[in-house]
């Protein structure tokens, strides 16, 4: 599956805002209910590589992160499953204040999409690729900063 990313609005069939239960209607599986490492307002398609995280057990989805083998494609072009540096220079062109974080990736405020490389690593494994991309609605990480 192709995921084309509409900044603070959707990534492929996917809006942010959806309830669960619309999400679970789009996907061609259902969730893995067993799950218990990303917190229990999650819903993770296995076979998609898919996690669809929301406000509370009722509330709305507000990311989207997914892996391969979802390709997540952001202005036509690919950043999963690419060299790290390749992508996080293609976010860079669109966005000069991306906060970048030696050993977990970066993150566009601006479009709210972050990349996911915790081992890239400059010197040592410069050719670390993307291992996850997601996709946030604004105000998203101060929500997680308030609940920590």
């Amino acid at each position: 599956m192709e995921f084309c990313i509409k900044s603070y609005d959707s990534v492929g069939p996917i809006k942010l805002g959806m309830t669960k239960e619309e999400i679970r209607s789009l996907m061609p599986e259902k969730p893995w209910d067993s799950h218990d490492f990303r917190g229990p307002y999650t819903d993770y398609f296995i076979a998609s590589g898919l996690f669809a995280y929301y406000t509370g057990e009722y509330g709305v989805c507000e990311a989207v992160e997914f892996t391969e083998p979802t390709i997540a494609i952001f202005e036509n072009r690919r950043i999963n499953g690419v060299p790290y540096i390749e992508a996080l220079n293609w976010l860079k062109k669109f966005d000069d204040e991306l906060k970048v974080e030696r050993f977990l990736g970066a993150t566009s405020y601006k479009f709210g999409i972050g990349l996911y490389a915790p081992n890239y690593d400059e010197e040592q494994e410069p050719d670390v690729h993307v291992e996850a991309v997601i996709v946030f609605r604004r105000g998203y990480y101060d929500s997680i900063k308030q609940t920590s």
